[in-house]
């Protein structure tokens, strides 16, 4: 579950990813919800949703290829800014490179995918 760049993050539920598997990442890296008197605590949700939001931030490319309007030209233009070895790069939360993202985004365009190939084909086989 990655959240998109133009959420509200005050405007999610609680317990967004409770029985998820992302659930039992975000207690591996110390993030979890906590239980108050009658309910989650404010400040446990809000600690949760930060980590969704920005949880893939050190992985650009991948970010940007779960987002529902991405292009092949973004694509392109972020290899051409940041190096075609990126297409290759495992993401570390979830073990995947931007090409498994982006065959999972049902949003992205038919030739967002090409994009990724022709630079490395390597990819493919990741």
């Amino acid at each position: 579950l990655i959240l998109p760049n133009d959420i509200d993050l005050s405007n999610i539920g609680e317990s967004i990813i409770l029985h998820m598997a992302i659930d039992q990442i975000a207690r591996v890296v110390g993030v979890a919800y906590e239980w108050g008197n009658r309910y989650y605590t404010d400040e446990s949700i809000r600690q949760v949703n930060e980590w969704l939001y920005h949880q893939m931030d050190e992985a650009p490319l991948h970010k940007l290829c779960c987002v529902s309007s991405v292009t092949a030209k973004q694509i392109n233009d972020h290899l051409n800014e940041h190096g075609n070895d990126l297409a290759l790069q495992t993401d570390t939360i979830h073990g995947m490179n931007p090409l498994h993202i982006l065959a999972m985004n049902p949003n992205a365009p038919a030739d967002a995918i090409p994009a990724l190939l022709n630079v490395n084909l390597e990819a493919a086989f990741c």
